[in-house]
């Protein structure tokens, strides 16, 4: 059902017919009359309505975020413990990795500082 509207029809007769096309989604979901309730809503509601959606959203953002960094640093802390492990089993091994590691990342710093024609 199209809702259509008159240019000459009075409000009081294009109320209902908008009440009647938007009655499709009452009910509809999760949000079980939700349309309905914001078409009787003031505009000063509405507004208020999507603030507080709004202020929600950015809540629940800035809750997740948090969660990520501490999940971060918690893996930041095991791989430290870890590295440190390692180091102090195995001090000469751990000398020659870093030396090997270190020429790798030297080496393309240079090859990128050069340009594209030259890889090495």
């Amino acid at each position: 059902m199209r809702l259509r509207t008159d240019p000459g029809m009075p409000h009081r007769q294009a109320a209902p017919r908008a009440a009647q096309f938007f009655s499709r989604w009452r009910g509809a979901g999760d949000n079980k009359g939700t349309l309905m309730n914001d078409f009787n809503k003031s505009p000063e509601q509405l507004v208020d309505d999507a603030a507080d959606t709004g202020r929600a959203y950015a809540k629940d953002a800035v809750n997740a975020t948090g969660k990520k960094i501490d999940s971060v640093k918690s893996q930041l802390s095991q791989t430290t413990d870890a590295l440190t492990k390692a180091i102090h089993d195995e001090p000469v091994k751990a000398v020659l990795i870093t030396a090997v590691v270190s020429s790798v990342l030297t080496a393309l710093v240079i090859a990128a500082i050069r340009g594209e024609d030259h890889y090495f």
